[in-house]
């Protein structure tokens, strides 16, 4: 049984009005995040310790957060993003550390891979670890307390170059922050500016895995499940608010207004099916290397799955409240515009098409070529 949240995420909705409004960072929001213990929930020992199968209550907590409030989400998703990565791939002594940092400490973490307009490269010695470059779309870039970034290493392997290094943020000054670079639709409490790196030293122990492990099959592909549920759980709030809209005008007997809510729940509930199915997926196929391009597949099409049910929701909510609905500073015109920006995830028709080609090798039919069954239905009625 999981423990309750649910005070929680009613604090974190109603603050999204306050921090929108002020056009500041959720600060206070971040705050409540780390008294809840959820920022060490997938610790060794804890509730979703990441050594046990625990991928669809992970994806139904980051629904959660999602539905009280996006740009925490969104934050949250990448901070569970880094303690995923340091756990499959830091030694002892650096898994100890940062798991220290977040369950005793209650330190953020965040995981930035978009290049600036200058892409991260790291000149790696045996001591040190040195930084040129930016990174854009930092999300919670001054609540952040650990930054785990990408770049390109001078020290590669025959396979990549490609390096991931865990930043103090403590050791990246104010300056090196452009407030002004984030300017965006929506999401605008995610705070995801861009900063600068250049001449940054750490020492050698902040380079986490070796270059090449950021991208490894399936983990990478597949956890865009994880951000696919934060969207999810912001569908679900812009249901739910919808609906009190619509109660509050007394619209709800509308037949009209009816056909649009059933279309909602039908939307929705498809995704959810999907994401609790990919969580599922990816706890049973994760640790088998023949069924990592299924795994991937399913999270692709999964996120894919999503992203229509969102944007369904998003033109019948529309359609629902009119013009008056979406009115700032109402809160609806806020979870219309996040929603919105949130989905603008990269490479969506590359993404299709990548899924397709799995099930064109497969060459199974439909009851095979995604979800393997043990058994049919029909064997367990007739058996």
């Amino acid at each position: 049984m999981m423990t309750d949240y649910s005070t929680l995420y009613q604090q974190l909705d109603q603050l999204a009005v306050r921090t929108e409004a002020s056009g500041g960072m959720p600060a206070e929001e971040i705050r409540l995040l780390k008294q809840s213990g959820l920022l060490s929930i997938v610790l060794p020992g804890n509730e979703l310790d990441f050594n046990d199968d625990h991928m669809p209550e992970l994806l139904s907590l980051l629904k959660d957060v999602g539905r009280s409030n996006g740009a925490v989400g969104r934050i949250y998703e990448g901070h569970i993003n880094t303690l995923f990565l340091i756990h499959l791939y830091a030694t002892d002594q650096q898994r100890d550390w940062w798991y220290n940092q977040s369950g005793q400490h209650q330190k953020l973490f965040g995981v930035w891979n978009t290049d600036g307009a200058t892409g991260i490269s790291f000149a790696v010695d045996h001591s040190t670890v040195s930084i040129n470059g930016s990174k854009g779309f930092c999300s919670g870039s001054s609540l952040v307390d650990y930054a785990l970034i990408g770049g390109k290493t001078d020290q590669p392997l025959a396979a990549s170059d490609w390096q991931m290094v865990v930043v103090p943020m403590d050791q990246v000054e104010e300056y090196r922050i452009d407030r002004n670079s984030w300017k965006p639709m929506g999401m605008k409490a995610s705070v995801s500016h861009t900063i600068d790196f250049s001449g940054i030293i750490l020492d050698g122990d902040a380079v986490l895995g070796a270059p090449g492990d950021y991208l490894r099959a399936p983990f990478f592909l597949s956890g865009a499940i994880r951000f696919a549920a934060v969207q999810l759980g912001m569908a679900e709030a812009v249901y739910n608010k919808t609906m009190s809209f619509l109660r509050s005008l007394n619209r709800l007997d509308d037949p009209f207004q009816k056909m649009r809510i059933g279309k909602m729940a039908m939307a929705i509930h498809t995704g959810q099916l999907w994401i609790q199915n990919a969580g599922h997926e990816f706890d049973r196929l994760k640790g088998m290397d023949e069924q990592h391009e299924r795994l991937i597949a399913y999270a692709h099409l999964s996120r894919l799955t999503v992203e229509s049910t969102c944007l369904e929701v998003l033109e019948l909510s529309a359609r629902c409240v009119g013009a008056k609905g979406l009115m700032a500073p109402g809160d609806l015109e806020r979870w219309h515009r996040d929603l919105s920006y949130y989905l603008r995830q990269p490479a969506p028709d590359a993404t299709l098409q990548n899924a397709a080609g799995y099930l064109i090798r497969t060459e199974d039919g439909m009851e095979n070529c995604l979800m393997q069954q043990e058994e049919t239905i029909s064997n367990k009625i007739y058996s």
